[in-house]
């Protein structure tokens, strides 16, 4: 009867420590894409990324960080289609009518450059887009990595980028 006691006492132990929390609601959720805590008055804004574009060459390096274009004029001085076989290579196509473009320019790097962990929230008036720039290793050839983020012209507001480096 003693070998049998421990057990059982044991498992009840455990059942009451793991629903302790079970009542209570979480303080401050999180980004998931990069587990910065959340403001509870922040909306997540959805996006689309703009898939099959290049970054102009003629666009100079100073031209980097975030960028919000409203026209295709604008879309046009940073970017050119880049138009390859098969259905999955045509590029997005974005309706300024209707929608904005949120363009990520990074430095041309040979150490495999990437933009990852996009999150973009409004808070009030302001767009708070995150990002984080990466760098891994070293490549025969530069990239400029751009990310392009098109958004519904409902959820307009004005842009505060921060960025994130990691090597």
């Amino acid at each position: 009867m003693k070998n049998l006691l421990f057990p059982i006492v044991l498992t009840a132990f455990l059942f009451t420590s793991c629903n302790n929390n079970a009542g209570s609601k979480q303080a401050n959720t999180t980004n998931d894409s990069i587990g910065i805590p959340e403001e509870s008055h922040m909306e997540p804004v959805p996006f689309a990324l703009g898939q099959n574009y290049f970054v102009k060459n003629t666009v100079p390096e100073d031209k980097n960080g975030a960028f919000k274009l409203e026209s295709q004029e604008a879309f046009d001085e940073f970017f050119s289609p880049a138009a390859t076989m098969g259905e999955s290579g045509i590029p997005s196509k974005i309706d300024f009518e209707k929608e904005f473009v949120i363009a990520i320019i990074s430095a041309s790097s040979d150490l495999k450059p990437s933009i990852d962990s996009i999150s973009l929230n409004k808070e009030g008036a302001e767009l708070l887009l995150k990002y984080k720039e990466s760098f891994g290793e070293k490549q025969s050839f530069t990239m400029r990595p751009q990310a392009i983020l098109i958004v519904e012209k409902k959820f307009d507001g004005t842009l505060k980028p921060e960025v994130r480096s990691a090597l």
